[in-house]
């Protein structure tokens, strides 16, 4: 049976990436009752930002009990990665950019030789599906005023898809906040119907998955 990697990583308590992740898993849990699912949530054990012992690791054999800690959790989180046929990660714009926890789970995650490739042609994850949800509480889409400032959808595209060759689709809620901070009515109207083409969205996307994987 098909194995999933999930990732969540908003702080929120209301947070809509990881409603839509789990509008995700309701179809891939019902296509896939006995399938496996690896899950983490960064918020609530978020993993450890790469220290020094944690980089010697990745360049030498381990030394040190810190050094053979850092080791075992490279090891695990790679495995992780290595046994998942598919990947889902949920993510909120902090600041213009991903959660601290998502980038350090990435961090520790990507390692020369096991995931990340040494020979770019040859991509141990190449073609396995990755679906990534984004929430943004403004509007960064294409040809809005504030897009340029996205640094979400362009560093994930980039890491997840031209260096470690998933197969990779976005689906990105924009005004998440207008419900709770815009006064013109037409503005939460936008982030109304930006939120349910996002949860059709991810729902398609979940059953395409889940089918190829069948």
């Amino acid at each position: 049976m098909p194995k999933l990697l999930h990732i969540d990583s908003s702080s929120s308590v209301n947070s809509v990436s990881r409603t839509l992740a789990a509008a995700f898993r309701t179809v891939w849990d019902k296509e896939h009752p006995d399938g496996t699912v690896t899950y983490r949530d960064l918020a609530a054990e978020p993993v450890p930002h790469l220290d020094l012992d944690a980089v010697i690791t990745l360049m030498a054999p381990p030394s040190t009990e810190n050094q053979q800690a850092a080791a075992a959790l490279h090891e695990q989180l790679v495995a992780e990665i290595l046994a998942a046929d598919a990947l889902l990660i949920s993510a909120p714009m902090y600041n213009w950019t991903i959660p601290s926890t998502l980038k350090a789970w990435l961090d520790q995650s990507l390692v020369l030789g096991r995931t990340l490739p040494y020979d770019p042609s040859h991509k141990p994850l190449g073609g396995r599906p990755a679906t990534v949800v984004l929430a943004y509480g403004g509007n960064y889409g294409e040809g809005a005023p504030d897009a340029g400032m996205d640094h979400c959808a362009p560093y994930l595209r980039t890491v997840l898809d031209k260096v470690l060759g998933y197969e990779l689709e976005l689906v990105i809620a924009q005004h998440t906040l207008a419900a709770f901070t815009a006064q013109d009515p037409a503005e939460q109207a936008k982030g109304a119907a930006s939120l349910q083409q996002a949860e059709a969205a991810v729902m398609e996307r979940a059953k395409q998955v889940a089918e190829s994987l069948s």
